[in-house]
Formats: structure tokens, sequence, C-alpha cells
């Protein structure tokens, strides 16, 4: 698998920079936005939750504190809102690739999640300005932040294959991601500590994918600690095993995809 998608390194780039410039072409801003909107979220989330809600995290702590924690959660989540919200169409909206039989479509997800782990790269940028400017220089465990994007993408690698295959088959999936994508929001600890959650509570959501990696993402930007190197490992040996039999299954329906379309 890895050496398939190696010979085809040239064409994923070409359609990465077709996604990533596609999203702001022909606004007047252009690249600007990719700077623009997680720096204003950043100044809407300090002012709705930290100035006017008056939250404090875990009750303690400052507005800027609780904007940068929120922040930090929402660079995760946004990650796997991204590839939620595209992979049910992906295959269905490009039905010119399906007609292609040399064209890998698997190519397509990949596609999908390394927009958005660039997205997550200028967020962090935006996190690392406004924590120097509201409480000082960063940690310098900030540089565990891609080993731990590391750990997560074979779960969005997954969901990409898994959603874009059934997506061609039953069109209701894309409804429900919408759905699936609100609710994960709230039970995944992003606007909350998962310390301030009862302790049956806190059980369940350490059930959710996201909640380990939005935990450790946290540690390592905002609390200057070293990331669960044990945890960070196991976790990408399980979503390693996840995305390789969501492949299978994507390359398993594809020959269908045609007579569907």
């Amino acid at each position: 698998m890895l050496f398939s998608f190696w010979r085809q390194r040239s064409l994923f780039i070409e359609l990465t920079k077709r996604e990533f410039s596609g999203k702001y072409r022909g606004s007047f801003g252009g690249i600007f936005w990719s700077f623009a909107q997680p720096l204003f979220m950043l100044a809407v989330y300090t002012v709705a939750f930290g100035v006017i809600l008056q939250a404090r995290w875990g009750g303690v702590g400052s507005t800027s504190e609780y904007a940068l924690l929120l922040f930090a959660g929402l660079i995760v989540f946004n990650i796997f809102s991204e590839v939620l919200s595209k992979a049910a169409t992906l295959v269905t909206t490009n039905p010119n690739f399906v007609k292609k039989v040399v064209f890998p479509l698997e190519l397509l997800p990949v596609v999908v999640v390394a927009t958005a782990l660039l997205h997550a790269f200028i967020a962090l940028g935006v996190w690392a300005v406004g924590y120097a400017l509201l409480i000082g220089f960063p940690h310098w465990t900030l540089i565990f932040f891609p080993l731990v994007l590391v750990s997560f993408v074979p779960v969005v690698l997954g969901l990409g294959w898994l959603l874009s295959s059934i997506g061609v088959l039953v069109k209701d999936i894309s409804q429900l991601t919408g759905l699936l994508n609100h609710t994960l929001l709230f039970l995944t600890p992003i606007f909350y500590s998962i310390e301030s959650a009862p302790s049956m509570i806190q059980k369940a959501l350490m059930l959710n994918p996201l909640s380990f990696i939005v935990e450790q993402l946290r540690l390592v930007l905002f609390y200057g600690g070293i990331p669960n190197f044990t945890g960070l490992i196991l976790y990408f040996v399980i979503a390693s095993l996840f995305a390789v039999l969501t492949f299978l299954l994507f390359r398993w329906v594809r020959p269908s995809f045609a007579d569907i379309l």
C-alpha cells in the first residue's frame, strides 16, 4: 500500500496543491484567509467564552488560558471534521475520475487528509503567536506536535476510505456525517476539561478516539509536558490496523463505483 502511494507521489502533490488553493480560488484575500480564519476564530472564542461567559478551564485560570486550551483542542477536531464532512461525497462528486480505470481513486481521501493537516499547521502557527502575545514564549515541547498528529493520521485516513466507499453505496451517509460531526464536537473534551466531568462520564469520553489525541496535544502545546510515547505508539498501531482494513474495503467495492454512478 505504501509503495503504491510512493509511486503516485507526483499526482498526490498536484492534487493537494489544487485542493488547498481551490478553497480560496477567486476570493479577494486568497491564501490570506488560511491565516485570517483561525486568527479570527481565536479572537471570537476569547471574547465569547472568556469575556462574555466568564468560562475558566477547570474552574480556574484566565480568559486567555481558556481560549488557548480551547483552540488547541479544535486543531485536532477540525482535522477530523474536515475529513468527515468531505469523505462521504468524495467519489460521487468526482465521477470523471471513476470512469478512468487508471486513476487511483484511493488517493482522494489521502489528499483531503493532507489538506486538513496543512490547515492544522497554519492553525498551530496562529496558536503559537497567540500564546507568545498572551502568556509568553511557547514551551519547547511544541516540537512534539507533528508526532501527535502522525499518530492521528491513520484514524482520519481510515475514516476517509470508509466513508468515501460507503458514501457511493448509501447516499444517506452524508446526512449522518453532519449529525455525527455536531455530536462529536460536544462529546470530545474541546470546550471543557475532561477532569471536570463525572468519573463515569470521563471513562466514556476516553472511548472517543479524539479525546486521547486532544489531551496529548494540549499536554505538549500548553502544559509543556512530554507526550505519552507508549500510548501514542499503541494508538498508532490500532489506528493503522483500522486504516488498512478500510483501505481493503475501498479496493473491494471500487469495481462497483462505475456501475452505480
